[in-house]
């Protein structure tokens, strides 16, 4: 009876406490509509993307994302293949090609090409036969026997192609007893080799002839094989190889092939616009109607009926009576050149300044694009900055074109929101219509500060009556232009003095400044700083006020502190120390436990509260890829999740911390997991903190177990250890949690040994 009431009560606890979110888990947020390879198995497609794979089932219309997050360990996906087993390989620009099993959900990964003494190892291709894998790579065709998941000979020379010409190789088949293979130097060299299966050693560059399609000025791109016969997709048309040379199938001459799909009852080809289909008498018939002007083809496969399925520019493309796409809901762009977070936990993200995709949100559950395509208002579609005002707002800021206001509660771009000339904004002096704002900062009294680049009236500030005013700011008695431009992440922060702080970016006059306004509006530097007063640089990348009303100045060479912002030029206003010194440092944003996330062109560097120590750093390498690319542009903190978002131009990482805001009373504490396994490689997560609190451990005897003090903010942890360093043993333990003030929030959690 007694060990059936405790799992009795393991089985309550189990089932009313869950856990808000994991702590140390990774998300990855990049735009998958541009598919450079698609594949079909069953009722499934499979894309391979720029920012990753996904597969859609189309009885079901739904979707699975997979990035490095979810177990790739690269997302600029390249190439694509499905094996016999229904293993799906995916091939990527730096020669990773990850394996995974639908059906185990498990990955394998192949790491010999991306490994190898090349510079450009890019898997173009991969085809199957039987256990027998084709790889074209950028480097040459390689063997790979998926039986035994080994390589065989990786061949480079062909025919009498001199040894110093590097040949990439694009497509390769296995037909006629022979195997054919599409090479190109990307210059004079552009040709499909061929040799006998039956010569055994293909390594000899004599056992391959290279044969011209049609002309020299004809590029060949695909091969494939289809009604005994080797077709070749070409810049310049279809050609069909039989008698000894190859044939020009008219339906298609002059197009740009770019993918070919050999159907059973037809061959299916794709040009960037359209897509044929060529019967087994070589007659070209167009399939539907040309792809919509935005869509771009890329790739084609046949759905279970026959029906042609294209990889697009715009995703997947079906035909009915007309096309329609198919893509995941994702961002308009996986470049995030900046991001931010408004109150309500919108992550928002700026895509650059030129060629640019406009900005987008992220509500936790769905992206929205707000571009020129999907808003008419919208101004440009270069928006390279986003920041959050005094009251929530949003405000995006567009190379040129002014800057975007999005009220707390409104979905669209509003051109009565949109400020720059309009409101007495001055342009560059060749252009003063062509206004490039920077992010915004708010003061204590609702003033939202922004500077402009190049500008005569270089300061910006909109009063709370929604009064705009401009000013020409002055440094030691020099007018200045510049306090920011292009490489800065933030040029603005105000203290909690509402003293407004600005990076300056020109000439002798570079370093940071402040006006020492205390919320009036003033356009004079009060202090100038600038290396000879101790920064590391005068070339500042970024600024921001901490928790403890420190200024944190990136730079190009490390980050300089200002302690004392009310007169910083005294002895010991700067400290002496330079945290991550010679570093470049993008951007610095301060957590909820006033830890600072510093983004560099190496990686995230986590430092603690004064910068004198490394809590953790982050790369690409050190994560096994979860952060998908190194340099670091912008990052902004959820403080109601602790989730770390850090915005790079290969997409948008996301980090759940612990570094969650603290509750200001206790409510209920969650534990989690609950029930805890012992051992175990994760800790028990206990939520619901105020700040500083302290955890104690107790039997259900209400003996002493272990103490713990906590990081500081809403989360604490507990290893499943005694004071003595040793597992405790199965049973159910008391979690308290004890305020500095003596407030007491308690739970339980129920351990169990295996």
């Amino acid at each position: 009876m007694k060990t059936l009431g405790w799992w009795a009560t393991v089985l309550v606890m189990a089932s009313t406490m869950v856990a808000h979110g994991a702590v140390n888990s990774w998300r990855n947020y990049t735009s998958m509509d541009s598919v450079r390879v698609l594949g079909r198995l069953g009722d499934t497609y499979w894309a391979a993307t720029f920012g990753g794979l996904f597969a859609w089932n189309e009885a079901t219309d739904t979707y699975q994302l997979f990035t490095n997050a979810e177990g790739l360990q690269n997302i600029d996906l390249t190439a694509l293949g499905i094996d016999a087993d229904g293993n799906v390989w995916a091939g990527a620009s730096t020669g990773i090609i990850h394996v995974y099993s639908p059906i185990t959900k498990t990955w394998r990964y192949i790491l010999d090409i991306a490994n190898a003494n090349q510079t450009d190892k890019r898997i173009n291709s991969i085809a199957m036969y039987g256990d027998t894998v084709l790889i074209c790579t950028k480097f040459g065709l390689s063997i790979f026997n998926r039986r035994r998941f080994e390589f065989g000979d990786t061949y480079t020379r062909f025919g009498s192609i001199p040894a110093n010409v590097k040949l990439s190789c694009s497509s390769a088949i296995i037909a006629q007893d022979s195997i054919w293979v599409v090479i190109s130097d990307l210059q004079n060299v552009n040709q499909v080799a061929v040799a006998g299966l039956a010569a055994g050693n293909l390594l000899p560059p004599e056992a391959w002839s290279v044969r011209t399609v049609a002309s020299p000025g004809v590029i060949p791109r695909v091969v494939t094989y289809w009604n005994n016969r080797v077709y070749a997709a070409t810049t310049s048309g279809l050609f069909m190889y039989a008698g000894g040379g190859w044939t020009e199938i008219l339906g298609l001459s002059g197009q740009s092939v770019v993918a070919l799909y050999p159907a059973p009852s037809a061959l299916i080809a794709c040009t960037p616009s359209s897509v044929s289909t060529v019967d087994i008498l070589n007659n070209v018939q167009p399939f539907g109607s040309p792809f919509p002007g935005s869509f771009i083809g890329s790739s084609v496969t046949t759905s279970a009926s026959g029906q042609p399925v294209v990889g697009s520019s715009a995703g997947v493309l079906t035909f009915s009576s007309n096309w329609t796409k198919h893509l995941p809901n994702g961002p308009g762009s996986s470049k995030f050149l900046s991001v931010a977070v408004d109150p309500d936990g919108n992550v928002w993200g700026a895509s650059g300044s030129s060629n640019g995709s406009g900005f987008y949100r992220y509500d936790g559950k769905n992206w929205k694009t707000f571009s020129m395509q999907t808003n008419s208002e919208m101004p440009t579609n270069n928006v390279y900055r986003i920041s959050v005002g005094c009251d929530g707002t949003v405000w995006a800021s567009s190379y040129g074109s002014g800057i975007i206001e999005m009220r707390r509660g409104v979905d669209t771009v509003q051109a009565t929101q949109i400020f720059g000339a309009n409101v007495g904004m001055v342009g560059v002096p060749n252009n003063p219509l062509f206004v490039v704002p920077s992010t915004v900062a708010c003061d204590g009294r609702g003033n939202v500060w922004l500077s402009i680049i190049n500008s005569g009236r270089a300061l910006v500030v909109r009063q709370p009556n929604g009064t705009w005013t401009t000013a020409r700011v002055t440094v030691n008695g020099t007018e200045v232009v510049y306090l920011m431009d292009n490489p800065v992440d933030r040029c603005l922060a105000v203290d909690a003095f509402d003293n407004l702080w600005a990076t300056v970016r020109q000439g002798s006059s570079a370093g940071v400044i402040s006006f020492g306004n205390r919320g009036g509006l003033d356009s004079t530097s009060a202090y100038h700083l600038n290396s000879s007063d101790g920064l590391p640089s005068n070339d500042i990348k970024t600024i921001v006020v901490d928790r403890d009303n420190n200024i944190w100045v990136g730079t190009d060479r490390g980050i300089g502190i200002i302690l004392d912002p009310n007169n910083p030029k005294r002895s010991g206003g700067i400290a002496s120390y330079r945290p991550l010194s010679g570093l470049v440092i993008n951007t610095i944003a301060v957590d909820p436990l006033n830890q600072k996330w510093v983004g560099t062109p190496e990686g995230v560097v986590v430092l603690s509260q004064d910068g004198t120590q490394q809590v953790a750093s982050y790369t690409v390498q050190s994560t096994g890829g979860k952060l998908i690319d190194n340099d670091v542009k912008s990052i902004a903190v959820d403080p109601n999740t602790g989730t770390v978002f850090m915005g790079t131009v290969s997409g948008l990482v996301g980090l759940t911390t612990a570094a969650a805001a603290p509750k200001l009373v206790f409510e209920t504490l969650t534990i989690s997991p609950n029930p805890f396994l012992l051992p175990n490689g994760s800790q028990l997560t206990i939520d619901g903190l105020v700040e500083n609190s302290n955890i104690k451990i107790l039997s259900i005897e209400g003996k002493l177990v272990r103490e713990l003090k906590t990081p500081g903010g809403r989360i604490g942890f507990w290893d499943g250890m005694d004071e003595d360093g040793q597992y405790v043993a199965s049973g159910v333990y008391l979690v308290s949690a004890y305020s500095e003030d003596g407030r007491v929030a308690t739970g339980k959690v129920a351990v169990i040994r295996r």
